[in-house]
This record gives structure tokens, sequence and C-alpha cells, in this order.
């Protein structure tokens, strides 16, 4: 058995060092090319595109349902304050009761 069979064989590198404690390299930009490898580069474009229009849209979502928490603690305080006669309403003004 020759020196470079027991190095390969005990998973020890030329220079001494155990090669089972390495961690395999796995970078973002790896997993960048992964995701987009075999892609034309138009696809890619309209990949990232349809991505961003995605976000944009989840974004606008949470942003007009938290309006809407807003404006209906509004309308109900005003609904109590109506009740109780501490609230007048503006013209054209409506309160669902």
């Amino acid at each position: 058995m020759s020196s470079s069979q027991i190095i390969n064989s005990s998973n020890i590198d030329e220079f001494g060092r155990d090669m089972s404690l390495r961690k395999p390299k796995t970078t973002k930009n790896n997993s960048c090319v992964s995701r987009f490898k075999g892609m034309a580069w138009s696809d890619i474009c309209d990949f990232i595109e349809e991505e961003e229009e995605r976000s944009k849209n989840i974004y606008e979502e949470k942003k007009r349902q938290e309006e809407l928490v807003v404006f209906r603690k509004i309308h109900a305080e005003r609904k109590l304050l109506f009740q109780i006669g501490e609230y007048e309403l503006e013209e054209g003004e409506e309160l669902d009761m």
C-alpha cells in the first residue's frame, strides 16, 4: 500500500489535516448560482422583477391592513362618543349603528 492510499483512506491530506472535520463549502453565492443555473439572462431578470413585485404587494397589503385597523378604531371611538352626545356628525358623515 502506497503512502497516498493510506492518506486517502484515513481522510488526512498531504499536510496532515483531517478532512472529515472540514465544513462543506456553502456560500450565499453558490446558492444564488444554483438558483439561477440553466436560466437565460432574460428569465433571471423576469424572475427577479416578479419576486420584487410580490414582495411589494405583500408590503402594500400589510400596510393596508394596518390602516384598516386604525380606521376601525377611530370609527368605534366616534360611534361611542356620538352615542353619549360628545361627538357631532359633520355634513354628509354617517355612522352605522
